[in-house]
């Protein structure tokens, strides 16, 4: 039970900040507020290993239409290092896509992209049942919303999430 409150209570905070007026009476788009999310440190509610784990796992990043070849492997090498040297940590592999494309492709290539980490987790040594869920997010949550190449390649990723428990 208690797990699952760690786990609802920051998802409802987001929810009730996301709705709530800024700066000059405006409420924030959700877009907006993913950008503003993504740009902050995260809040640690779980103690130190949370911290180390957003401290030292990487973002994985993709190109356009790309879910089997991230452009930075060494992210990849690096996370597993840690991930095996923590072998009580649990934890979410989140992929997300570009708005570019539609919206039923970018769920599907987001899925393929956390799916493509979490094997590549598997084949580093990262035992599987440590990963508790593989999913795909598609252009929900993004981290920029410019419209140039930078900004939706900065989209086109994959990030981890601590499990809380762990």
């Amino acid at each position: 039970m208690r797990n699952h409150f760690a786990f609802t209570l920051p998802f409802a905070l987001l929810a009730v900040l996301g709705t709530t007026p800024t700066g000059a009476g405006k409420p924030l788009s959700d877009e907006a507020f993913w950008v503003s999310y993504w740009a902050q440190a995260r809040t640690i509610l779980n103690g130190p290993d949370e911290e180390a784990f957003y401290q030292n796992l990487k973002a994985v990043m993709f190109l356009r239409n790309e879910s089997e070849r991230c452009t930075n492997p060494e992210a990849l090498d690096d996370d597993a290092r840690w991930l095996k040297s923590h072998p009580n940590i649990r934890f979410y592999v989140d992929g997300y896509a570009s708005k570019r494309g539609d919206s039923d492709y970018n769920l599907k290539i987001s899925k393929r992209r956390a799916d493509f980490v979490k094997q590549s987790l598997i084949n580093r040594g990262v035992r599987a049942d440590r990963i508790v869920l593989s999913v795909g997010w598609g252009e929900l949550y993004p981290s920029c919303l410019e419209d140039t190449e930078e900004c939706l390649a900065r989209n086109k990723v994959v990030r981890f999430t601590y499990f809380p428990g762990s």
